[in-house]
């Protein structure tokens, strides 16, 4: 195999570009849905001769015209022309080969990935001088990045110059991490990412190297929900979804978590997250209501928390709780504390909830009931509830976070039982962190996540205003104050600065490191103000200038959108046209890129019945056509067309209207009454002088 030059390794670190996507004609129409066969070119950083896609000599615009080492592309048309067609294309390549690329490693958390058949077309990227293509024919799936060529699947003549790989190793690939891109995309629409549309599709696994068959119960897309393998697998979806049901409360909860650990790791580099704005603080109140609600139903429904507590305290010592508490290292009897106390239901809670939930545990999903804590043990559960704690303490993931935030907080509060009583039930961030009394300074998102305190404490978030030009009082704002389109901009974005501070913060050398990443944001536009996405696309080029993410890797980002503003800051070099499936020729559109709102509308969208709404166009047409009427056919209707002339709030069709009214039904323009009586008056006055 010929291995990538140093030159080409180092070119993978600098600017990089999605530029196409090739769909081939024996894709399967349930995948490629309305989008026509053929090349779909999201800049002009390549060209076709004949069949062959290559790299031209002068690229528009410029590498650096949004920033340094960030591009921007859009994808625009109405709604059924294709849009989310082709990035869901995008999305099954990415899958299948993630596929080859990880079944033989160990990703003991991570869902299972499956093979999705029928896939034929080809993804084509460029980092510095180098082009790299992604193919997909079927079984057969190829990797080029210029003179690296490998394969996987099955083998294809056609492709006889790519290595063929049953299985990859580590080491090849952590270098196809450097050459490949890590993609992460949101799409806030409730119709999207709905599994049961995808259950039609086709989807195998393979065991021990041999395709299994078909697994009907298999719906790829429910795979790419959940970061579980350490950023390995090079996409995510956002936001969670289950069965294709975003649950809002949780995405709330997981958001601000987030978006908390973002903003204490902005504010201890002395950098802003939020442009003007910075945190004040992260205050925590006890909720044990949180808990108990856990613990509501079947034989202990209605129960209180002083009878949970009391339940807890007085359990046998073969109980699954005490068996769990000790496996944890815990004793079954806590302090008096009634945090302590509730902490410790909260494990074994969570301990039981993890047996029952995730595929990754699914050895232990007999414990399915947490009412069962007060059960007493036999010796099979003792020996199976040991097991699940052991592989729950083994099992570094999103999923036991939560087990080790609770722990971390038991450990403090063990070590400080004389501390001030209201540490235990209201405190800020700091004050928590300050009494940790933590060896070594907390280092990065993931570091910071794991010393937040545990879920049993809910939480407000206070910003406060870098600058003030008005000489008041800087008083702190409550986060969840802010509008909602302020928030949902901090929302989108940190969610991407959260996978993106994780990837970067993969530095051990046995790891796959991404430094490209690609950013897709389908329909941006959900739950902006025109002045929000007016602002959109430099708010979010001076976030990550801000962050300083863009000198550390490389960006692609791409919009797919319905909104104007947003595509007036896109030249039409960098603007894919759809139609019906089918790429429109850029010859056709007029350069959006600091043009006016009304043309962009009209010709990226396809607007071909105008700009105003279809009720007000059809009443306008059905005036227009009654004025062409005779006049004794709609002399009833004569107050009923004055009056919606007069509501219609354009001045130029407003006149026209009129103007055909007066001329019908014989009579002057109010304006021009008022004129003739006027001039009458002064033929009066000059006579008189």
């Amino acid at each position: 195999m010929k291995e990538p030059t140093k030159q080409s390794i180092k070119e993978t670190n600098q600017n990089f570009s999605i530029v196409g996507l090739y769909v081939d004609r024996e894709c399967d129409t349930h995948l490629r849905k309305n989008v026509e066969p053929g090349h779909y070119f999201f800049n002009e950083w390549c060209e076709l001769k004949g069949e062959k896609v290559s790299l031209k000599e002068i690229r528009k615009p410029e590498e650096s015209f949004f920033a340094s080492n960030i591009s921007i592309q859009a994808i625009v048309g109405k709604n059924g022309s294709g849009k989310s067609s082709i990035l869901e294309l995008m999305y099954r390549m990415i899958n299948n080969f993630t596929f080859h690329l990880v079944k033989k490693q160990k990703r003991r958390a991570a869902e299972v990935i499956y093979h999705i058949e029928g896939l034929y077309a080809d993804l084509y990227f460029v980092k510095g001088n180098t082009l790299g293509t992604l193919i997909c024919r079927g079984e057969f799936i190829g990797f080029s990045f210029g003179d690296y060529k490998i394969s996987f699947g099955s083998k294809k003549s056609e492709f006889s110059d790519f290595i063929f790989y049953e299985n990859i190793k580590n080491e090849e690939l952590i270098e196809i991490g450097k050459m490949f891109f890590y993609s992460i995309v949101t799409n806030y629409s409730l119709q999207s990412f709905i599994d049961f549309d995808y259950k039609t599709e086709r989807s195998i696994r393979f065991q021990s190297n041999e395709k299994s068959g078909i697994d009907s119960s298999a719906i790829w897309i429910n795979s790419l929900f959940h970061k579980n393998d350490g950023y390995l697998t090079p996409l995510v979806l956002n936001p969670y979804r289950y069965n294709g049901t975003i649950d809002l409360r949780k995405e709330y909860q997981l958001t601000n978590s987030r978006l908390s650990s973002i903003l204490i790791e902005s504010k201890k580099n002395k950098r802003e997250f939020i442009e003007g704005y910075q945190l004040h603080s992260i205050d925590y109140t006890y909720e044990p209501l949180i808990i108990l609600s856990k613990f509501n139903y079947g034989k202990n429904k209605n129960i209180n928390l002083e009878d949970l507590i009391y339940k807890f305290l007085n359990l046998d010592k073969r109980s699954f709780t005490s068996i769990i508490l000790r496996e944890y290292g815990l004793r079954s009897k806590p302090s008096e504390i009634e945090p302590h106390i509730v902490s410790h239901i909260y494990l074994v809670y969570k301990t039981l909830s993890i047996a029952s939930k995730y595929p990754s545990f699914s050895n232990f999903d007999r414990f399915d009931n947490v009412s069962k804590f007060e059960d007493v043990a036999n010796e099979d559960d003792e020996r199976d509830l040991i097991a699940l704690v052991k592989e729950i303490k083994k099992h570094k993931s999103h999923i036991t976070l939560k087990i080790r935030q609770t722990l971390k907080y038991l450990e403090w509060s063990h070590q400080n039982l004389q501390t001030p009583p209201h540490l235990n039930f209201d405190f800020s961030y700091d004050e928590y962190v300050e009494s940790l009394a933590l060896k070594k300074p907390l280092k990065g998102l993931d570091d910071i996540t794991e010393h937040l305190p545990p879920p049993f404490f809910s939480f407000n978030i206070k910003l406060e205003k870098t600058k003030r030009e008005d000489n008041k009082p800087n008083v702190p704002i409550l986060f969840q104050r802010m509008s909602s389109g302020e928030r949902q901009f901090i929302y989108t974005m940190s969610t991407f600065v959260y996978h993106i501070k994780n990837i970067l913060s993969i530095q051990q050398s046995n790891r796959v490191r991404y430094r490209s990443i690609n950013l897709i944001l389908d329909e941006v536009e959900l739950c902006f103000h025109p002045e929000y996405q007016r602002l959109f696309i430099d708010n979010l080029i001076r976030t990550i200038q801000r962050l300083k993410l863009n000198t550390h890797c490389s960006f692609n980002i791409i919009i797919a959108t319905h909104s104007p503003f947003v595509l007036s800051d896109i030249p039409m070099c960098n603007i894919l046209h759809l139609k019906n499936g089918i790429l429109q020729s850029k010859e056709q559109f007029k350069n959006p890129f600091g043009a006016n709102i009304n043309d962009i509308l009209y010709q990226s969208f396809f607007l071909e019945n105008g700009f105003i709404g279809e009720y007000a166009r059809k009443k306008i047409l059905k005036v227009i056509g009654q004025l062409n009427k005779p006049l004794q056919s709609i002399i009833d209707e004569k107050e009923n067309i004055k009056e919606t002339i007069s509501f219609v709030g354009e001045p130029l069709i407003q006149k026209q209207l009129q103007s055909l009214y007066n001329e019908k039904f014989n009579e002057q323009d109010e304006k021009d009454i008022v004129i003739e009586e006027l001039r009458k008056e002064i033929e009066l006055l000059q006579k008189g002088k």
